[in-house]
């Protein structure tokens, strides 16, 4: 008898431990499919490349999900991080010092940050909108700013004016790449920001009734305009690093990362309980894509597949959230 009466109770323990572990367990199952298929995907230099590549995508992804979490959005952070990159670009052919080839971009990154948060917050426009605007007035400047999309080549430059920049991208610090450093140094400031400061308390409660924490006395619309401009920012230091590590730097050379951006913060709440949106999950949602893009390639398989199975996980995530939210 009691072990009968034990019996329905497994069932909801079970149920809830795949709810849990499960998202997890799929993931590291592609990954597992991948290293059976392609034994060089699981090997150090392959790994030690993929995590290389992934820093753009998660310093992106970190200031999306930022934004996301306050229930806004912004599709602007690819275009941001490529004019970023432009300006970068420009200013090395010019031989400017090193101090203004990395200030720039990123007051400008503050500067687009700013006026979608003011548009969003401030003037009422709907973020998907607002960001949507400045997409395209950003896209409209590159083209300006080269002459029609032309290519900013900059490895055909003396090693000497490129030297300083090149070191972000393709250095290391001992046996560690420069590029997985700055990696590192943003999640540790992510997460100083979003888990122990009057900011991320403020935006939980935005994010969790935006009337309820008016009512409480936060200024939502410092702190929702606040959100744009962290991921203005991070999206400039995206920009930067992705054209150090390229050496070139083409209009709308960035956006194909904003699908994948999307992707990583939606994968990553599938990390999480109540299916929220945290740093860790999104770095973990970032590496993920960033494996998956490699796997494919090893596999010989092209960009269709990968923007197919983003797709797919950003549907996945949002039905699998829906369901934690509901139970």
């Amino acid at each position: 008898m009691s072990s009968a009466a034990a019996r329905p109770t497994r069932a909801p323990v079970l149920v809830e431990q795949l709810r849990a572990y499960g998202p997890a367990v799929g993931m590291l199952a592609v990954l597992m499919i991948f290293a059976v298929l392609k034994p060089a995907f699981f090997s150090l230099a392959n790994i030690g490349n993929v995590l290389h590549q992934s820093v753009i995508l998660v310093v992106m992804s970190f200031g999306l999900g930022v934004v996301m979490a306050m229930r806004g959005v912004d599709l602007s952070v690819a275009q941001i991080a490529d004019a970023a990159g432009l300006l970068a670009a420009v200013l090395v052919l010019h031989g400017q010092p090193l101090w203004l080839v990395l200030a720039a971009p990123l007051a400008f990154g503050l500067l687009a940050g700013l006026v979608n948060g003011v548009l969003a917050a401030y003037a009422g426009i709907p973020a998907i909108i607002g960001t949507l605007g400045m997409m395209f007035v950003i896209r409209s400047g590159e083209l300006l700013m080269t002459n029609g999309a032309e290519p900013q080549i900059l490895f055909t430059l003396p090693r000497g004016l490129t030297r300083a920049f090149f070191f972000i991208g393709q250095g290391s610090i001992g046996p560690v790449s420069a590029l997985v450093v700055l990696g590192l140094v943003v999640f540790a400031a992510m997460m100083l920001v979003t888990t122990m400061t009057s900011f991320a308390r403020r935006a939980r409660a935005i994010g969790g009734n935006a009337r309820a924490a008016y009512l409480a006395g936060i200024d939502v619309r410092a702190v929702f305009a606040g959100g744009f401009v962290l991921a203005g920012l991070l999206s400039s230091i995206a920009g930067v690093a992705l054209v150090s590590r390229t050496s070139i730097a083409v209009p709308r050379g960035a956006e194909a990362y904003l699908l994948d951006a999307f992707a990583a913060v939606y994968l990553g709440t599938l990390l999480s309980r109540r299916a929220e949106i945290t740093i860790w999950g999104t770095l973990i949602g970032a590496l993920f894509i960033t494996f998956l893009g490699n796997g494919l390639t090893l596999l010989g398989l092209g960009a269709p597949y990968r923007f197919a199975l983003n797709g797919g996980f950003i549907l996945m995530a949002m039905a699998i959230g829906a369901l934690k939210r509901n139970t």
